[in-house]
């Protein structure tokens, strides 16, 4: 059983026996996930994928926040983001402002980045080294900015 499994399988016990339902839900949710991935993975799945499982789980519930205040459906917007709360709990601290634009100078420095042409080249490694830290867009808007 990988790391975020084990995790969010004690913690769903805990969130059970404290009747938080949000996050009870939340993680039941995130833990068939897992299994239903490592089913297709012939039983093995990584941290790392575990871990992709969850910054997938974000990403879908930011999207789905967006759409429910583009239809003024706030009480769906709400409910959303508090699962996004539950989720990045169990995700690294997320780099943002100066943080990432130093990360990614640094990282642009240490490669040899000098043109979009190397975008790709400069992502690979990002994702080796930060995966699950910073947005992929985010990323890449800071990596603009350096040019």
């Amino acid at each position: 059983m990988g790391e975020f499994l084990a995790r969010l399988t004690a913690d769903s016990k805990e969130a059970m026996r404290a009747r938080d339902k949000l996050r009870l839900q939340v993680l039941r949710m995130l833990i068939s996930e897992i299994k239903s991935d490592r089913e297709r993975n012939d039983g093995e799945l990584s941290n790392e994928k575990e871990m992709q499982v969850l910054l997938r789980g974000v990403k879908t519930r930011k999207d789905a926040v967006q759409q429910a205040r583009d239809v003024g459906r706030e009480d769906i917007a709400e409910t959303e983001a508090a699962e996004i709360v539950v989720i990045e709990s169990y995700l690294p601290k997320q780099m943002t402002g100066d943080e990432l634009v130093s990360k990614v100078a640094e990282l642009a420095t240490e490669i040899g980045y000098s043109s979009p042409k190397d975008t790709g080249k400069f992502m690979k490694v990002w994702m080796e080294k930060y995966r699950g830290q910073a947005e992929g867009r985010a990323v890449q808007q800071a990596l603009k900015g350096l040019n």
